[in-house]
């Protein structure tokens, strides 16, 4: 190592540090690009990789938010049971309540009840 704590390359002089960055950047998009899907973040969720099935338990379902109504789709756990979860509008930010009921016998979903945030569901 030199003074500045830097190994020299092989030729004896130091590459420059744009050079270092760039093949450190273009080496981690290579790790980490590779074999990657251009898929919504959790559809991995929704695939057994090795045996190509749709996981049962992850129920789809499309709500309309109480606030401004915009439509848009959740991805509810229905392994977890029945129970009630926050989540945020992708429009407005607003927060809702998403109360499912699911049948602790069969495992389906009994109903889904959409709410604001102040709501008694």
């Amino acid at each position: 190592m030199n003074e500045q704590g830097r190994r020299p390359s092989e030729s004896g002089e130091l590459p420059e540090d744009d050079e270092v960055l760039d093949a450190a950047v273009e080496q981690w998009l290579a790790e980490h690009s590779s074999g990657q899907s251009d898929e919504w973040p959790g559809h991995e969720l929704l695939e057994d990789k090795q045996a190509g099935v749709v996981n049962e338990a992850l129920h789809e379902a499309e709500i309309n938010c109480p606030y401004c109504d915009t439509p848009f789709t959740v991805f509810l756990d229905l392994d977890e049971g029945s129970l009630t979860n926050i989540i945020d509008c992708e429009r407005c930010c607003q927060p809702i309540q998403v109360r499912q009921q699911v049948d602790p016998v069969s495992g389906e979903l009994e109903g889904l009840d959409i709410g604001q945030d102040d709501d008694v569901l």
